[in-house]
């Protein structure tokens, strides 16, 4: 059978109110929704700000002002997607201050029915213009369509992952894919793929859907509009993954360097998933800086990713300081 060609649609989704039962019953039909303004404008340029100070701390020469200096040499160690996994990036300001949104942990809460949360230490996607080097360009959609839950280990929904944008998206520039409903085929998936999951450690929660599957032929995937300050939340399930644009546009319409799409992955859930060892590492995690995955109930270290490992080497980075936290967010680290 042929691989499919990914081409997804743009299209304007419903942007819904955070906590909302609207909200909830997108997610519950099609796997995925858009959180209208979880972060305020103002809101949304502190986060910015806090971003490049995070990337100009590093100790490796990254100007915000002057993109000769945003070079692999000198950028964090990124993986598919664009994705800063690593590098103190988990415990920077700049995250703390977006998980820390009323409306970010609002929109959790419902989901959950429980205000009782423990947040990931997750990086960020950042994206470099490609019109000015090529290389830059991130992972097209159509190489790694996937889902972050075992099909076997962890059944039902067990997470809802989420991604608050700083920069407004556009067809030109990409964003996330979605497979809308395709969390529904979550349950055939061990009959489907026999073979492949017994490739796949049960500890695993990367599952790369097949690309000749005929039911990505018969759901055509989508790019949802998103507004700066907007966050998507998805189930695990639902088969995803991110993909640029074409980017024809931004050489002509940018009056100074920018990245060109800044998104903050976090991800919430109940401190009932968890237990005390987990909850125990996640505290040294915030005075060792260290990141994590989305999942908050198992400790995973994203600092000792193969993919960050085996691109460079992570010690020529000088880690953000250990953050202070309040009391609202010491409670989401447990």
């Amino acid at each position: 059978m042929s691989e499919v060609q990914l081409v997804p649609e743009y299209v304007h989704v419903p942007r819904l109110p955070a906590g909302s039962q609207e909200s909830l019953d997108h997610l519950e039909s099609e796997g995925y929704v858009v959180i209208a303004n979880a972060l305020s404008v103002t809101d949304v340029s502190h986060a910015l700000d806090l971003t490049w100070d995070y990337l100009e701390k590093l100790g490796t020469g990254v100007d915000r002002n002057n993109v000769d200096t945003w070079g692999d040499d000198r950028w964090p160690i990124n993986v598919h997607g664009g994705i800063i996994p690593s590098q103190g990036i988990g415990q920077s300001a700049a995250q703390w201050f977006i998980r820390s949104a009323p409306d970010v942990k609002k929109a959790f809460a419902a989901v959950w029915d429980d205000e009782d949360l423990l947040v990931s230490f997750d990086g960020m996607a950042l994206w470099r213009p490609t019109d000015i080097n090529p290389d830059w360009l991130t992972d097209r959609g159509g190489a790694w369509l996937h889902i972050d839950q075992h099909p076997i280990s962890r059944p039902g929904r067990q997470c809802v992952q989420g991604a608050v944008t700083l920069t407004p998206t556009s067809s030109d520039i990409g964003g996330n894919i979605m497979v809308p409903g395709s969390h529904k085929w979550f349950a055939d998936i061990p009959t489907r793929y026999t073979k492949r999951l017994a490739a796949i450690p049960e500890m695993q929660d990367h599952f790369r859907f097949p690309m000749d599957d005929p039911q990505l032929r018969e759901t055509p995937p989508l790019m949802a509009h998103m507004e700066a300050g907007d966050m998507m939340l998805w189930d695990s399930r639902t088969v995803h993954c991110s993909s640029p644009g074409p980017q024809t546009a931004l050489a002509t319409d940018r009056s100074a360097p920018e990245l060109t799409r800044v998104a903050s992955l976090v991800c919430m859930m109940p401190r009932a998933h968890s237990n005390p060892e987990v909850i125990e590492r996640r505290r040294t995690a915030v005075e060792n800086r260290t990141s994590t995955t989305n999942w908050s109930d198992r400790w995973i270290n994203a600092d000792k990713f193969p993919m960050v490992l085996k691109e460079g080497d992570p010690n020529k980075y000088r880690l953000p300081p250990v953050p202070e936290l309040n009391e609202y967010q010491r409670a989401l680290v447990g």
